[in-house]
């Protein structure tokens, strides 16, 4: 069973990704305010083969799979995903001084 969870998640992220980024420079970002990072309750951080950062959290307002991506534009793309990478919502068009309040 939890290796079909893990092959849907899959399966959902890779449709989501786009260009290849730094994931190491967003995470910095999303590091700025360690009180806001602390509150996610980021329990597992990972790149998605150069075109995405995932992170398992488990906080107050959602628990599950936080996918950033980064769009030809420059801008980035928040996709809120379930623990079976169904998505729950998406933000699209977000500068990177505002990754942190999404």
């Amino acid at each position: 069973m939890i290796m079909k969870q893990k092959l849907m998640l899959k399966e959902s992220v890779m449709k989501l990704v786009m260009d290849k980024f730094d994931s190491n420079e967003t995470l910095s970002i999303l590091k700025s305010n360690p009180s806001i990072f602390l509150s996610w309750g980021v329990e597992r951080i990972f790149d998605v083969e150069g075109k995405g950062l995932m992170l398992k959290v488990n906080g107050h307002h959602h628990c599950g799979w936080v996918l950033i991506t980064l769009g030809w534009d420059d801008y980035y793309r928040v996709h809120i995903l379930t623990k079976l990478g169904e998505v729950l919502d998406s933000f699209e068009g977000v500068c990177f001084d505002e990754l942190i309040r999404i």
